[in-house]
């Protein structure tokens, strides 16, 4: 059951095998349905959530901008409002299954606990830092120095996975563009290819 989780903390740092199973005992399995969310906007985050199966969205809801996806995650990727995980915030975000889903998740209490117990989990620890600073500052180049064509053909050749996927309106907030735009975009190119 937490296969996947083993093999992506053993290909970032060395362990024991009983450091290793420790880790994989903080995890707990959890069944998602589809639309449930995870974090609710001003709560703190005290899960971080590892995909086994599924996809969670991390997004925004404001008055000016309505709902803005931040993130999409797919299977065998780590989830969590990161700055209200660390800084013990209220989150401005929330997280929200997507598609039914399938989750291991580890309490922020034990997370803590694992860093002081097995010095080698700080691995993984830099390694979610490093993935959401490079998410986060792809997405932000993306929307400021791409138009909404260009976003999209990109997430078409890179990530074909979230078109598939995904909704219209899910795609098209990822996108920050409108259901509309994302209509006439698919049907520009789908047109172009014949």
């Amino acid at each position: 059951m937490k296969t996947e989780l083993a093999r992506l903390i053993q290909r970032k740092t060395a362990l024991t095998e009983e450091e290793l199973a420790s880790i994989l005992k903080c995890f707990k399995w959890v069944k998602v349905n589809k639309h449930e969310h995870l974090l609710e906007q001003g709560e703190v985050a005290d899960q971080l959530f590892f995909i086994q199966k599924g996809c969670l969205r991390l997004y925004y809801n404001t008055e000016e901008f309505g709902i803005v996806t931040r993130f999409m995650a797919f299977e065998h990727t780590f989830l969590t409002s990161l700055v209200s995980f660390i800084a013990r915030e209220p989150s401005t975000e929330f997280i929200e299954a997507v598609e039914d889903s399938e989750v291991l998740s580890i309490s922020h209490h034990d997370f803590l606990q694992l860093r002081e117990s097995i010095p080698a989990w700080d691995k993984i620890y830099i390694y979610i830092l490093e993935y959401g600073l490079t998410v986060i500052t792809g997405r932000l180049s993306s929307i400021l120095t791409q138009n909404a064509t260009e976003r999209y053909t990109s997430l078409l050749e890179n990530n074909p996975e979230l078109i598939q996927r995904l909704s219209n309106a899910n795609l098209a907030s990822y996108l920050n563009i409108s259901p509309e735009t994302l209509s006439r975009l698919k049907s520009r190119i789908f047109k172009q290819k014949k």
